[in-house]
């Protein structure tokens, strides 16, 4: 019997929009050529306009796996259409999150393959309903956690709250990846905030991911992090 999160990796982000998705889909095609058996999980979407949620579509596309309507719950529990916190998502179309529903999902993901990938939604501390943000859901289960920062002007003061928050609650970091949010970044600020989180955060940072026009490029790019993140991931098991 598999230790509840202990073969999870949590996704989370300093903010919404900073790349957790391309991270998921990345990672998930790094571990699937190397042979590992690796599945993605997002507990809560948000702007769901109708059939597959677009995060599920981008991560089950990285690795050409076919996804049927009646598996789409277990892979993303809940599913809202209006592009909001969770807890307003919800609330605008007459429903609650249930925190015992996502766990099930989960462990059932979970036993099922050797990796689960885990997306969470916006930052951290976003409330998946008035009582409940979705860190202290994340406390409950305990996965090691990589956390996709933004790597430019801004990024210290969310990436070391976002990291101590998950520290309060005895989350295992398992470390940052940064991420460009614009084609030209200051290399120069970038370098020292990549510096200053190792150090100020006490965190391993596997690497910055820049903004590149070619899809074959950015994938051979991300490939030294995602032998980083395995090599991690694999101190423990």
């Amino acid at each position: 019997m598999k230790k509840s999160g202990s073969n999870t990796l949590f996704v989370t982000g300093t903010d919404t929009s900073v790349g957790k998705t391309y991270v998921c889909a990345r990672l998930l095609e790094f571990l699937t050529s190397r042979g590992r058996d690796a599945a993605y999980q997002k507990w809560v979407a948000t702007g769901v306009s109708g059939g597959l949620p677009e995060d599920l579509a981008v991560c089950r596309a990285a690795v050409s796996r076919a996804i049927s309507p009646s598996s789409i719950r277990e892979h993303v529990p809940y599913c809202f259409k209006h592009p909001a916190s969770p807890h307003l998502a919800a609330a605008m179309e007459g429903a609650e999150v249930e925190p015992e529903f996502i766990l099930q999902q989960h462990r059932i993901m979970a036993a099922r393959h050797e990796w689960l990938i885990v997306e969470g939604v916006g930052g951290i501390l976003v409330p998946l309903r008035r009582d409940l943000l979705l860190a202290d859901l994340l406390a409950r289960v305990k996965p090691r956690t990589l956390v996709v920062a933004r790597s430019g002007l801004g990024t210290l003061n969310h990436t070391l709250l976002t990291l101590e928050a998950l520290r309060s609650r005895n989350i295992p970091v398992l470390g940052v990846v940064f991420s460009d949010q614009q084609e030209q970044e200051d290399d120069r600020l970038v370098e020292d905030n990549l510096r200053t989180i190792e150090t100020t955060g006490r965190t391993r940072v596997f690497g910055r991911l820049h903004r590149l026009p070619d899809i074959n490029i950015k994938k051979s790019a991300f490939v030294p992090v995602g032998e980083a993140i395995l090599a991690e991931l694999l101190k423990d098991n």
